[in-house]
């Protein structure tokens, strides 16, 4: 008698488990996005505060207008050195994707530096998500002066 009622029921946990995947598949695959968008965010935002840390210590030299600066402030961000590399620590980073601001007093001095990335777009498996003017960090400027 016992094994009669069971005789009906196989098959029963794999229609349940069709029945649930769609929605288990949907929660799961929205939480790795947004975990994985919330992990590039967190890297974005780790290589911008470095260059603005680096920015706000590094040599300002005025001769150059700012470009050589400039320069060095973005292969920081993008690839850690201030000569450049090869591999950018952000997948998908350029040097060009970094704005490097600042701003100065009446003499040309620098006072505060801003590093912020313009436009940045990654690929989390089934959506693009771009991420524009952000993050940004802001320094004061404590690095030397180069007059020409």
């Amino acid at each position: 008698m016992l094994r009669h009622p069971r005789r009906h029921q196989r098959g029963n946990a794999i229609v349940e488990f069709g029945l649930a995947y769609p929605l288990l598949f949907v929660f799961l695959s929205g939480m790795f996005q947004f975990g994985y968008a919330f992990f590039v965010y967190n890297q974005l935002q780790t290589v911008v505060r470095t260059g603005a840390r680096y920015a706000s210590t590094n040599d300002f030299d005025s001769a150059s207008g700012g470009s050589t600066f400039r320069t060095q402030v973005q292969n920081i961000v993008v690839y850690g050195a201030p000569g450049g590399g090869a591999t950018p620590l952000v997948k998908g980073l350029t040097p060009g994707a970094v704005n490097v601001t600042w701003t100065t007093d009446a003499a040309g001095i620098p006072q505060t530096v801003t590093i912020n990335i313009s436009s940045f777009s990654f690929y989390a498996v089934f959506r693009t998500f771009t991420v524009p003017n952000k993050p940004r960090a802001t320094f004061i400027y404590l690095g030397q002066f180069i007059s020409s």
